[in-house]
């Protein structure tokens, strides 16, 4: 059997494995967003496709089904133009989590606006959560764009987007990645997997 033939089987066989697991459990709802140009749209092609796929600019959303970091996930990638931002609550509004990706090796400037929209977000979130008796999402911050110059590590951006300040009940974590290689997104969504089911888990018991 030539190779090429026996990666097609392996593959349809993934994903039927995948689509059987999806109707035992459905996908756990993640939303990613963040600055225009930070990445979103790249991060989510590559854990869909493997492979670099060249993005232009999300004008609305994007939406795809990604297996990565050990869980099943319905993907949101919405835009992050100034303009789109006011329509982040609507996606966020019953996520089981949230994704927001930092160009790590922008400028200062850039760095406070994305502090200020994530600390909007968060607030805005409070409300949706208590008003729905559901739990916070958990938050995975992404630092992207790890492999250009001046990009700063986890524990400055953590810093510098406020995150400490978070309220008690907001679990959050900080990942290294570079989305056009791919490196550092699978053990990114893996903590945020291990994140959500914690969320689930300490929910049953309340």
């Amino acid at each position: 059997m030539c190779a090429c033939l026996w990666a097609g089987l392996v593959g349809a066989a993934q994903y039927l494995l995948w689509e059987a697991a999806a109707l035992v459990r459905p996908p756990a709802h993640v939303v990613l967003v963040g600055l225009d140009s930070s990445g979103k749209t790249t991060a989510l092609f590559r854990l869909r496709y493997g492979h670099y796929v060249n993005a232009v600019p999300t004008v609305g959303f994007n939406t795809e089904k990604v297996r990565a970091g050990g869980g099943h996930w319905l993907v949101w990638d919405v835009g992050g133009a100034e303009r789109v931002r006011p329509l982040w609550r609507s996606y966020t509004r019953a996520t089981d989590a949230l994704v927001f990706v930092v160009d790590s090796s922008g400028g200062e400037e850039r760095l406070e606006e994305a502090r200020v929209e994530l600390q909007r977000l968060s607030k805005q979130q409070t409300a949706q959560c208590v008003a729905l008796n559901r739990p916070r999402p958990p938050l995975m911050v992404l630092a992207n764009k790890q492999d250009l110059p001046g990009a700063r590590e986890p524990q400055h951006l953590a810093k510098a987007l406020g995150l400490p300040e978070l309220p008690d009940s907001q679990s959050w974590a900080v990942a290294p990645a570079c989305a056009v290689t791919g490196e550092g997104l699978d053990e990114a969504m893996a903590t945020l997997h291990q994140m959500v089911l914690k969320t689930r888990q300490a929910h049953k018991r309340q």
